[in-house]
């Protein structure tokens, strides 16, 4: 009896004209009671198994009593509160063991890399050799890794693979080559792009070039001597040498028909991308008939964003489209060119490329200076 009443016990508290009268009547089915206390005249409180609960419950109601539970204890208890929080407690343990074996794997690779070698060429290589997100942690070994890499691209000097939490971390060093030696004659001062000379003004050294000549990249412009024939000095040529450059920039537009335009609307996809496997949070329905979809990716946890796109109607004037389109691409190229540069002139040129759509093109001559010093 002593284990069966440390199974469960409840507390409660009865409220009838004659207390006493209670306590007989339970007696009499004899039932188990304890820590008897007689709050008032009316109210007495006492402890029972709880699997004669309901039997006192019955009696008492039987001789219009009221009854309140004030406390319960024992295992059997415990047990029935676990079991209304059976979903919670299962739910916690699936979660707890989906993040287990989630973190068994590698879900990111983050690449560092210096000049040269972009973190793209290298994750591409890391795929061939069956290196991507989703693989085992036990799969990979960070040694061998290394080998294979240093191995499958000579840039690399010196590789560094760690693997930290679901990350694959690599950091490159790549090799740094000699600079390429060119026979070069210093004290130079040449053409640094192609161009019409059409001003020549030198500060030391006389001139390789007169204007009207048409010069190109690297072409001598002045040379280092100074003086008449016979009476010629070396010197270190310097100067300023105006020339026509000319510049070519284009815009394809569509002047009329129909034009696809995001409207502002969205929707998207979110998904769990499990061992190749998606697994939806949330589906979107996408009822757009034209869209952008662009897919945001960060691992486990992915999503697609769709935004609607509608037609609408284009109906451009065609000289006025031009006109615009001339001076962007001559705003955009003033933002290229030094302070000292002028754009003397522009040729326009306009060709359909498909109905509805012209492709503008503006040939520019910029007047400016083309001299480079080589010390």
């Amino acid at each position: 009896m002593f284990n069966k009443r440390k199974l469960g016990q409840v507390t409660i508290e009865v409220n009838i004209l004659m207390p006493e009268k209670i306590l007989n009547v339970l007696w009499d089915n004899e039932i188990y009671t304890c820590n008897i206390v007689k709050v008032d005249l009316a109210t007495i409180r006492f402890t029972i198994d709880i699997e004669d609960y309901k039997e006192v419950e019955e009696l008492i109601k039987k001789y219009k009593g009221k009854v309140r539970i004030v406390n319960t204890s024992g295992i059997i208890v415990l047990l029935m509160k676990m079991k209304r929080k059976i979903s919670l407690v299962i739910g916690a343990g699936l979660f707890f063991i989906v993040i287990y074996i989630l973190s068994n794997y590698i879900w990111a690779i983050d690449i560092q890399t210096q000049k040269n070698l972009s973190p793209f060429e290298i994750r591409r290589q890391l795929s061939t050799i069956g290196i991507k997100p989703g693989l085992s942690k036990s799969q990979i070994n960070v040694r061998e890794l290394e080998k294979q890499m240093e191995n499958l691209n000579a840039e690399i000097m010196w590789i560094r693979v760690r693997i930290e939490g679901s990350t694959l971390k690599l950091i490159v060093k790549e090799k740094v080559n000699p600079p390429s030696i060119e026979k070069v004659s210093f004290n130079q001062v040449v053409a640094k792009m192609d161009g019409e000379v059409k001003r020549v003004y030198t500060n030391s050294g006389n001139p390789a070039v007169v204007p009207g000549n048409i010069v190109k990249k690297g072409d001598n412009l002045i040379l280092p001597i100074q003086g008449r024939e016979g009476f010629q000095i070396e010197v270190k040529p310097s100067g300023t040498v105006i020339a026509n450059t000319f510049y070519e920039k284009f815009m394809e537009i569509q002047i009329s028909g129909e034009k696809l335009e995001r409207t502002g609307k969205q929707n998207s996809d979110v998904y769990l991308n499990i061992f190749g496997k998606k697994f939806y949070l949330k589906k979107a329905i996408n009822g757009f008939v034209y869209y952008d979809k662009i897919e945001e990716r960060n691992g486990c946890f992915n999503k697609i964003i769709y935004f609607e796109k509608k037609g609408k109607t284009i109906n451009l004037d065609e000289d006025n489209t031009v006109k615009e389109a001339k001076e962007k691409l001559e705003a955009s190229l003033k933002k290229t060119l030094s302070n000292d540069s002028n754009i003397i002139d522009s040729k326009v040129t306009v060709e359909e490329v498909k109905e509805g759509t012209i492709l503008v093109k503006v040939i520019f001559t910029v007047e400016q200076d083309i001299a480079q010093n080589i010390s």
